[in-house]
């Protein structure tokens, strides 16, 4: 990795990560050109009215075609429902009975209309090839998490010759996607954990501060927006439409599919054609919706026809709010297969990575202590483009959740596969935050220090005994694992061999490229390893 690539990673993570406080100074956008007529219409005073070019520029994909990109900031209104107080209250939404009732809020609703502004940043940065004849007819619309505005930055430089480019998710993965040759549509929206920058007027006659975070109709109209641009600029619309969402994009991303009547294009077939949903937030939102005591939600033979391929990916030591991030994301796929949708959906579970991937951590001496999901994704990206397009599914789910059946066993990556030490949430420097749940630390096996305790106080058990030890050597550790036989010493060739057979595995399952497997097997080649191994 050379150090200016890293350095510009940093400068981005504060606009594609954290939550970012509301616009202090709405951008005046008088004057700039319209894009107005890539509008879908409105029904009566609510949807899209006014759109602007912010800018233009070519960017350009790995292979070195070239890549129109265009900041559009979009005004509007949608209607939907507020809390005025309690968890997810300034949350303004259409499916109140799924994200006020999961999130445990049993306040008062209002009813009303919510204004969103171009102003404040709403909107998409928008890549399109500039030739017709480098575009493969499909869009990704993705949706940052929660912190408003979460931007795509500066593509980071891809080689054209390496056999994997890391950290492409501080570009929220557009980079990938485009030189896959998909049009990008990366939605901007208000998404705060607290407060928000759209005003709603309720039906009460009061006001509210709000965001539109998990807003299904906002997301569906700035999808129809941006096939609308294609077809202006590249002749066509996309013959396919995917979502990506990360976090708070994920959980909107289950509302749009969950919700019956939410993944409708205007001629009644789905919007959407497949989902990957990448660590929803807090494990949220679940395929329940009650209604006088009974559960509606996917329940009709219609609903089961319309629910497209779904892809799930969760981090496992993601612990969320109280620890139960985790424990939903399995019930959402225990309950998908109860309601017979299994052949539709896939879950793979990821060791070893806590909420935020190496792309998207805060500090430079954090990226070499977390795993960085590009390869995963490179491979998800193209099984799910497989499913939709071809009708040939993923491999089974990889979760540890027993009631799935199947292998029962999350993904491990060759770091974790082949282990030189642990990663563990709650890094000492982010102290005991929600931050620091969201990323990790690696403890290494080096037979000397204690078992470290992480910024929370709490002992991380490299050896699973409940005991606070001398930490093991990896050949120690190898051993208590299976991976060295009695009488075998731990050596560069045995860390090797074992990287290459787990990421050959993961490559033969269709969970990375072959060349990223190919990477690992480089990489270990090259590895610092502890002292005396040969």
């Amino acid at each position: 990795m050379r150090l200016n690539t890293v350095i510009v990673g940093l400068l981005l993570i504060s606009q594609t990560v954290q939550a970012q406080p509301a616009a202090k100074g709405a951008k005046k956008l008088d004057g700039l050109p319209s894009c107005g007529e890539i509008l879908p219409g409105k029904k009566g005073a609510v949807g899209s009215d006014d759109c602007r070019v912010l800018s233009q520029q070519k960017v350009f994909s790995v292979q070195g075609h070239v890549f129109e990109r265009m900041e559009l900031r979009i005004s509007g209104s949608v209607e939907g429902w507020a809390v005025k107080d309690g968890r997810r209250g300034n949350y303004f939404n259409d499916a109140p009975d799924i994200v006020f009732v999961q999130s445990e809020n049993p306040g008062k609703r209002f009813k009303g209309t919510a204004r969103y502004e171009g102003a404040t940043g709403h909107g998409m940065s928008l890549l399109f090839p500039a030739d017709p004849k480098h575009w493969n007819g499909k869009l990704f619309v993705t949706a940052h998490g929660a912190g408003s505005y979460g931007a795509v930055g500066t593509l980071l430089p891809r080689d054209p010759q390496a056999e994997f480019n890391a950290l492409l998710n501080i570009n929220c993965f557009a980079g990938l996607l485009i030189d896959k040759g998909y049009a990008v549509a990366h939605t901007l929206r208000s998404a705060d954990r607290v407060g928000g920058d759209v005003t709603a007027a309720l039906e009460d006659g009061s006001t509210l501060k709000v965001n539109v975070s998990t807003h299904a109709g906002f997301i569906v109209s700035f999808a129809k927006s941006a096939e609308n641009m294609l077809q202006a600029k590249l002749g066509r619309k996309p013959a396919k439409t995917f979502y990506y969402g990360f976090s708070a994009g994920a959980f909107l991303g289950r509302v749009v599919q969950y919700h019956s009547g939410f993944n409708r294009d205007d001629d009644g077939s789905a919007m959407f054609d497949g989902f990957i949903l990448d660590d929803t937030g807090g494990g949220d939102f679940r395929p329940v919706m009650l209604v006088d005591g009974k559960d509606v939600l996917l329940a009709s033979d219609d609903d089961k026809r319309r629910f497209v391929p779904q892809i799930d990916i969760s981090h496992e030591l993601d612990a969320g709010e109280g620890d139960g991030s985790l424990k939903k994301k399995r019930d959402n796929a225990v309950l998908l297969k109860q309601k017979g949708l299994a052949d539709k959906h896939r879950v793979y579970e990821i060791k070893g990575l806590a909420h935020i991937d190496a792309g998207l951590v805060t500090r430079n001496d954090h990226i070499a202590q977390a795993l960085d999901l590009g390869g995963v994704m490179d491979a998800l990206v193209d099984r799910l483009d497989q499913w939709v397009v071809a009708g040939k599914a993923p491999p089974p789910s990889r979760a540890e959740i027993p009631a799935l059946g199947g292998r029962n066993e999350a993904v491990a990556l060759p770091e974790v596969a082949c282990p030189l030490g642990v990663y563990h949430i709650s890094p000492e420097a982010l102290g005991d935050s929600l931050r620091g749940s969201q990323e990790t630390n690696f403890a290494a096996f080096d037979g000397v220090n204690l078992e470290p305790l992480d910024a929370r106080g709490k002992l991380v058990d490299m050896n699973g005994n409940g005991n606070r030890d001398q930490r093991e050597t990896v050949e120690q550790a190898w051993r208590r694992l299976g991976l060295l036989k009695v009488g075998e010493s731990f050596s560069r060739k045995k860390y090797v061999d074992c990287v290459s057979r787990a990421a050959t595995a993961l490559a033969r399952d269709g969970l990375l490229p072959a060349r990223v497997a190919n990477h690992y097997a480089r990489k270990a080649q090259l590895a610092l390893l502890p002292l005396g191994a040969r």
